[in-house]
């Protein structure tokens, strides 16, 4: 019945952002500047520059990557990433969020697959940022050393440069060293349109990809979703309820668009389903 119930919700997501007027429509973002947020013009830094990390197939293996690769276990997942792509490309987006409703869903697995999968275009340049600071993992599943975080790129204490990682020619990874006790003010701060701009203008990614954490948590994710163009639902097989589900969905579409839900973990195999 998982199946069912995340179509069912689905269906129901659809048919209210349909009807409803007040429902979050991707022309309402914002493609004007405020004056807080305008960076001085400067040229783009070197990706090349950036440190990269040897991901042996021993770490791929432990962090359950499967997408390094063309293997028959990266199916789901770069099935994924066409749908995404395609529905980002057709958007004019670049931002997309993974979340779920609670823990243990899979959210970061599913990040880092999608990131892979896109690295496996070599004409697309890739980011990927663990925006959980309450419970990073994206270090420690990837085995990084950063100089500095996510949460120290936020309140720019250290350079961009110092943070980013190379896992892939195409495809670095800002990860987030500790935990953060006031993550939710972090990202909600009014610095954070900037740096993310800062982000783009310095290293010109096709797609950045922030690992949030789940929605039903805390109020860290609320307070971000407004930075990102789409964002990704994950769920879980006789886990995620249509209740959470549904409180998800109502709470991404008020917030930006919701490109998709991934179902996990069923019948071992990821399955995902279009919005």
């Amino acid at each position: 019945m998982a199946v069912e119930r995340v179509q069912s919700a689905i269906a129901r997501a659809r048919a209210q952002r349909e009807s409803r007027s007040e429902a979050f429509d991707p022309s309402d973002l914002s493609m004007v500047e405020d004056d807080d947020d305008i960076i001085e013009a400067f040229e783009p830094l070197d990706w090349n520059a950036l440190p990269k990390s040897s991901m042996t197939e021993r770490i791929l293996d432990r962090a359950r990557i499967v997408t390094a690769g063309l293997s028959q276990n990266a199916t789901a997942f770069d099935m994924l990433r066409t749908k995404v792509l395609q529905r980002m490309k057709a958007e004019g987006w670049k931002r997309i969020a993974i979340t779920s409703a609670d823990k243990n869903c899979g959210k970061t697995t599913v990040a880092m697959n999608l990131g892979f999968s896109l690295s496996r275009q070599q004409e697309l340049r890739t980011i990927l940022i663990d925006a959980d600071l309450r419970r990073p993992s994206l270090a420690r599943a990837m085995r990084l050393s950063p100089k500095s975080g996510f949460a120290q790129v936020l309140t720019r204490d250290v350079p961009l440069p110092q943070s980013l990682i190379r896992v892939r020619d195409n495809l670095a990874v800002l990860s987030t060293r500790n935990r953060s006790l006031n993550s939710a003010e972090l990202l909600h701060s009014e610095g954070v349109p900037g740096v993310l701009k800062e982000i783009e203008r310095a290293y010109r990614p096709d797609v950045v990809i922030f690992d949030l954490p789940p929605l039903m948590e805390a109020d860290d994710t609320l307070a971000f979703l407004g930075n990102v163009d789409c964002a990704l639902l994950v769920t879980t097989a006789e886990h995620t309820t249509s209740a959470q589900i549904d409180a998800c969905v109502r709470d991404i579409s008020a917030r930006t668009a919701l490109v998709g839900i991934a179902l996990n973990k069923y019948r071992a195999v990821g399955a995902v389903t279009g919005y």
